[in-house]
C-alpha cells in the first residue's frame, strides 16, 4: 500500500519538526487525533494543529497548474513549497506544563483532552482553520515572524481535579504509580458533549463534567473494591450502540482480565426514547422468564439473582422514562437525580472460551522471537495493554485485547451485557467471551536478521470508522491491519440458523476457516501496512499514534505517527476485497493480436509454452550385440594325422559352421544399425521440432514484448489522463464543498453580521464609545467651568449679589441629572462590550 503524493509531501511539513519541542512520553500511543479535516499532533509539551484540507488544496492548485488545468495556481511554486507554506498553529495553554502522552477530542470538536503521566487537561479548541479569523484567532501571535515556527493561538485550558498535583494532593502522592492516568474518553451520551471519563492505574474511573466543575468529579467508580490488588488497570473503552452496550464500560487489567460496568451514564444525558423503550421491553421479558424460578420454601421466598437484576433494570428504566413522560420528542434531554446515579456493579472477570487459536502461521513474517531486545520499563511482555470493542454491522460484537509481546486476541461477545447495580444482589456466574483468533504481530526486519526480534512495548488499537470489523494495531514494529469481517460473517451465519444441523455445519466451517492457516482468507486477515524495523543495526521505531481519514476529498487513508515525530501516510483501498479470483476475466487461447494473427498464450501452464516430446519416454539402450567385445570369427584348418592338406569332409563342415555364425552376426549388426538409424531420425525430427518451438516462442515473446511496450505507452498516457481527471475531480469537490457545505452556515453568517453591527454601534465613528468620550469631555468642561465660576463667585462675593436658593437648587439638579445619564450610558456600553466578547468566543467555538 502506497500513499498519495500529497501525503508524502505532508510528512515534510514543519509541523512535524521536533527540534524545538521537549521529549515525548515513552508510553505514548495516541499522540495524534483528527477533527473533521483538522489534524492535532502532540509534540513534547505542546499541541500543534494543521488543516489537512488546506494542505490538499495547496497540492491540487500546484498540480493543476503543472497539468495545465483551469483553476491552477499562477504563483509558479512547486507542490513541496506550497505544502510547506500552509499555515499551522500551536495551542497556547497555561495548563500544558507536562509531557503529553495522549490526545482525545470530543465528538463536537470543541474540547480536547490532553493526558500526561498524572495530569489531565481540557483545552477549549477554537473554530476550524478554514473559517475567517476571529474569536481565538484574533489573539493569535506569530513567533519571531517566521511561518516555519507556527502561529500561537491562545486557548482556555483547565486541569482536572485531583489529577493536578497543586490541588489536594502532594507531589509524592501524585507521582505514585497507582494514581497514574492510564486513559481517557468522552462519553457519547453527554448532553453538551462535555463528560470526560478518566481511568487511573488503581482502577478508579472518574467522570468529570468539565462545564460544571473541573475540580470535583461528578461520579467515581472503582474496579477493585476488595482492597489491595497486584493488578492495575491499563485501558478501557465504551461498548457499541446495541442494547445496554451503549452504557457499558469495559476495563482491562495488566493481567489480561476484562471487566465491565453497566450502566455508566452522565448526570446530564441525551437518550433516545425508542432505545429506552426497547430496553424496557427486553427487561420485562426477562422478568416474565425468570419469575417462574421464584418459589417459597419454609416461609422463605427464593428469588433468583437474574430476576432481581431484571426487576432492578425495569424500575431504573421506568424512572428514566418518567422524567420526560410529557415529552414527545424522540431525543430526551435529562438531568438524572441522585437516586438514578447509583454506582454500577463490576461484572467479571470474563471467561475466554475456548483457548484462542494461534494465528502466527499466517499473520506473522516469522515464527521465532528473541527476547533480548530492549524493553519498555512500564510494559512486561506478558502484560495486556489495550482493549477495543467493535460492532461489525452484522449483529456480532467483537472485543480485541492487545498484549505487550506484540500479539492481539480477538473475541466474540455473544452474551450481551445488562445493567447491574452494586447495591443489588447479582449472579455469581461470570460472563463469557468466545475466542476467535490470536494474531502474532512480529515482523521480519528488512535487513540484517534472519529471525524476527520481538521487542516488548505498548500496542494500541484503532478502529476503522468506515468499515466495521476492521481495526489497526500500533506497535514497536509498525502497524498491522486486521480484518475480521470474513470470520464474523461465518459466525453470524452460524448463530442465525435455527436448525441444529445447519448451525453445526456452519460452526464446523468457521472452525475450518480458523484452523486453515494457509487459506487466502487467513492471509488477508492480518496485513503489515507500516514497517519500522529497518535493520538489525538499529532498534525498531515505535508508532505512537494513528488516525484513519475517511473524508471524500482527502481520500481514504491511514496516517501513522512514528517516534519521535515522523508522519507516514498509507492509502487504503476502497475496492471490494472479497471478490473471487474466478471473476477476473482472462484472455482465451483464441485471442487475436492486433495484426489478426493468433496471439500466443505465454502463461506458465499454457499449451503454447509447454513442450510435449515425441521420443519414447524410456531410456535409449545400446543393442546387446554391440555392447559386448567385438567377435571376429577365425578359420583354423588343422593338418590330418597323415600330414596331408586339402579339402576334406571335416574341413567343409567346419567352414560351413563358421560361415553360418558370421551370417548370423552380420544380420544382428544390420538390425541394430536399422534401429539406431530410426532412433537418429527420431532425434533429428525432435531437434527440429524443438528448434521450431523455440523459434515460435521467441517470436511470441518478441511480439509480447512489443505489445508490452505499446501497452506501457498507453498505460503512461492513461496514468497522466487519470492524474488530470483526479485533479479535476478534486477541484470539483472543492467547489461542491464550498457551495453545499460552507465553512459558515446561514445562521452563523447572520450571527456574525449582528456582531459586526453591534461592534460598529459600540466602536464606530458614531458609536457609544465616541459618545461617552464626548460626554466625558463635556462633563470635564462643565466641571472646569463650575470651578471657575465658583472661584469668581468667591472673589466677587462682596460685590456680586448671591444667587437665590431656588436657582442654585435648579443648577445642582441639572448637574445631577447629567451625571446620572452619563452613568447609565457607561453601564450600557459595558454590557454591550461583554455581549460582544461572549459573541466572539461563541463564534470561535462554532
Amino acid at each position: 500500500m502506497e500513499a498519495d503524493e500529497w501525503l508524502q509531501l505532508l510528512a515534510q511539513h514543519p509541523i512535524f519538526d521536533n527540534t524545538t519541542a521537549g521529549r515525548a512520553a515513552s508510553t505514548a500511543r495516541a499522540r495524534m487525533v483528527v477533527r473533521d479535516t483538522d489534524l492535532f499532533v502532540a509534540v513534547g509539551r505542546e499541541v500543534r494543529w494543521i488543516s489537512l484540507k488546506a494542505c490538499k488544496d495547496a497540492y491540487v492548485r500546484s498540480e493543476s497548474k503543472r497539468a495545465g488545468l483551469r483553476g491552477g495556481d499562477d504563483a509558479g511554486k512547486s507542490a513541496e513549497a506550497r505544502l510547506e507554506a500552509v499555515p499551522w498553529y500551536r495551542l497556547g495553554c497555561e495548563a500544558l506544563s507536562f509531557d503529553i502522552s495522549r490526545l482525545a477530542v470530543n465528538m463536537s470538536g470543541k474540547l480536547l483532552a490532553v493526558v500526561g503521566t498524572h495530569q489531565v487537561a481540557v483545552v477549549v479548541l477554537p473554530a476550524a482553520t478554514g473559517r475567517p479569523t476571529g474569536g481565538a484567532f484574533k489573539a493569535a501571535r506569530a513567533e519571531t515572524g517566521e511561518q516555519s515556527t507556527g502561529v500561537w493561538v491562545d486557548c482556555r485550558s483547565m486541569l482536572l481535579g485531583e489529577n493536578a498535583p497543586t490541588r489536594r494532593h502532594s507531589e509524592a502522592a501524585a507521582s505514585s504509580a497507582r494514581t497514574r492516568v492510564v486513559d481517557v474518553l468522552w462519553h457519547a451520551l453527554s448532553t453538551r458533549d462535555a463528560h470526560l471519563l478518566v481511568l487511573q492505574a488503581n482502577g478508579a474511573v472518574r467522570m468529570f463534567d468539565v462545564t460544571e466543575d473541573a475540580d470535583v468529579p461528578e461520579q467515581t467508580l472503582s474496579l477493585f473494591d476488595s482492597g489491595f490488588t497486584m493488578s492495575r488497570a491499563v485501558g478501557f473503552c465504551m461498548g457499541g450502540t446495541a442494547g445496554w452496550a451503549r452504557m457499558t464500560l469495559y476495563v482491562l487489567t495488566n493481567t489480561g482480565e476484562l471487566f465491565s460496568l453497566c450502566p455508566v451514564v452522565p448526570k446530564r444525558c441525551s437518550l433516545d426514547r425508542a432505545w429506552l423503550e426497547d430496553l424496557l421491553e427486553a427487561a420485562e421479558m426477562d422478568v416474565r422468564e425468570w419469575v417462574a424460578e421464584e418459589y417459597e420454601a419454609s416461609s422463605y421466598i427464593y428469588t433468583p439473582p437474574e430476576l432481581v437484576a431484571a426487576r432492578a433494570a425495569v424500575r431504573w428504566l421506568d424512572q428514566l422514562l418518567e422524567l420526560d413522560s410529557a415529552g414527545s420528542a424522540d431525543r430526551m434531554l435529562l438531568t438524572l437525580p441522585t437516586s438514578l446515579l447509583q454506582p454500577a456493579a463490576v461484572q467479571g472477570p470474563y471467561l475466554f472460551q475456548p483457548e484462542p487459536v494461534s494465528a502466527s502461521g499466517y499473520c506473522s513474517d516469522s515464527s521465532g522471537a528473541d527476547s533480548d531486545a530492549g524493553q519498555d520499563a512500564d510494559c512486561d511482555p506478558d502484560d495486556a495493554c489495550d482493549v477495543l470493542h467493535m460492532e461489525t454491522g452484522m449483529g456480532v460484537s467483537l472485543v480485541a485485547i492487545a498484549y505487550c509481546d506484540a500479539h492481539v486476541e480477538v473475541f466474540a461477545d455473544l452474551e450481551p451485557v445488562i445493567g447491574r447495580w452494586a447495591d443489588a444482589p447479582h449472579t455469581r456466574n461470570l460472563p463469557v467471551l468466545a475466542a476467535l483468533a490470536s494474531a502474532d504481530l512480529t515482523v521480519q526486519p528488512l535487513a540484517g536478521l534472519t529471525k524476527a526480534a520481538t521487542q516488548p512495548g505498548l500496542v494500541g488499537l484503532v478502529a476503522d470508522p468506515l468499515r466495521p470489523g476492521v481495526f489497526y494495531a500500533l506497535h514497536v514494529h509498525g502497524v498491522h491491519r486486521m480484518d475480521m469481517r470474513g470470520w464474523t460473517r461465518l459466525l453470524e451465519r452460524a448463530v442465525g440458523l435455527s436448525s441444529e444441523s445447519g448451525r453445526s455445519a456452519a460452526l464446523e466451517q468457521l472452525l475450518l476457516a480458523l484452523d486453515g492457516g494457509q487459506s487466502a482468507q487467513a492471509h488477508n486477515c492480518v496485513q503489515c501496512i507500516v514497517h519500522t524495523n529497518e535493520s538489525a543495526a538499529r532498534p525498531a521505531v515505535p508508532v505512537v499514534g494513528a488516525v484513519v481519514i475517511d473524508d471524500i476529498y482527502l481520500s481514504y487513508s491511514l496516517l501513522a505517527l512514528v517516534a519521535p515525530c515522523q508522519l507516514i501516510g498509507v492509502s487504503l483501498s476502497l475496492a471490494a476485497e472479497n471478490a473471487d479470483e474466478d471473476e477476473v476475466s482472462e484472455a482465451g487461447d483464441d485471442a487475436l493480436a492486433e495484426d489478426g494473427r493468433r496471439r500466443l498464450d505465454l502463461s506458465p501452464n499454457a499449451k503454447d509454452v509447454v513442450y510435449v516430446p515425441r521420443l519414447p519416454t524410456n531410456r535409449y539402450e545400446v543393442p546387446p550385440s554391440l555392447s559386448g567385445a567385438a567377435q571376429q570369427p577365425r578359420l583354423v584348418l588343422r593338418e590330418n594325422s597323415r600330414g596331408e592338406s586339402g579339402v576334406s569332409e571335416e574341413r567343409l563342415k567346419l567352414l560351413g559352421s563358421v560361415v553360418g555364425q558370421l551370417r548370423t552376426q552380420l544380420s544382428t549388426v544390420a538390425s541394430a544399425h536399422a534401429a539406431m538409424q530410426e532412433r537418429l531420425d527420431l532425434q533429428a525430427q525432435e531437434h527440429q521440432r524443438q528448434h521450431d518451438k523455440l523459434a515460435a516462442i521467441s517470436t511470441g515473446f518478441s511480439q509480447h514484448i512489443e505489445q508490452m511496450r505499446r501497452s506501457q505507452h498507453r498505460l503512461d498516457a492513461l496514468r497522466q489522463t487519470g492524474q488530470k481527471l483526479n485533479l479535476r475531480v478534486d477541484q470539483i469537490l472543492r467547489q461542491l464543498i464550498s457551495h453545499f457545505q460552507p465553512e459558515l452556515s446561514l445562521a452563523e453568517r447572520e450571527f456574525a453580521h449582528e456582531v459586526r453591527v453591534m461592534d460598529t454601534r459600540v466602536n464606530g465613528v458614531d458609536g457609544y464609545c465616541q459618545l461617552v468620550d464626548r460626554l466625558q469631555e463635556r462633563v470635564g468642561d462643565m466641571r472646569a467651568l463650575a470651578k471657575l465660576v465658583n472661584a469668581r463667585a468667591n472673589a466677587r462675593q462682596a460685590q456680586v449679589p448671591m444667587l437665590s436658593q431656588p436657582a442654585l437648587e435648579q443648577i445642582e439638579q441639572m448637574l445631577e441629572d447629567e451625571q446620572l445619564r452619563i452613568k447609565e450610558t457607561c453601564e450600557r456600553i459595558n454590557g454591550i462590550n461583554e455581549r460582544v466578547e461572549c459573541a466572539e468566543e461563541l463564534g470561535g467555538l462554532a
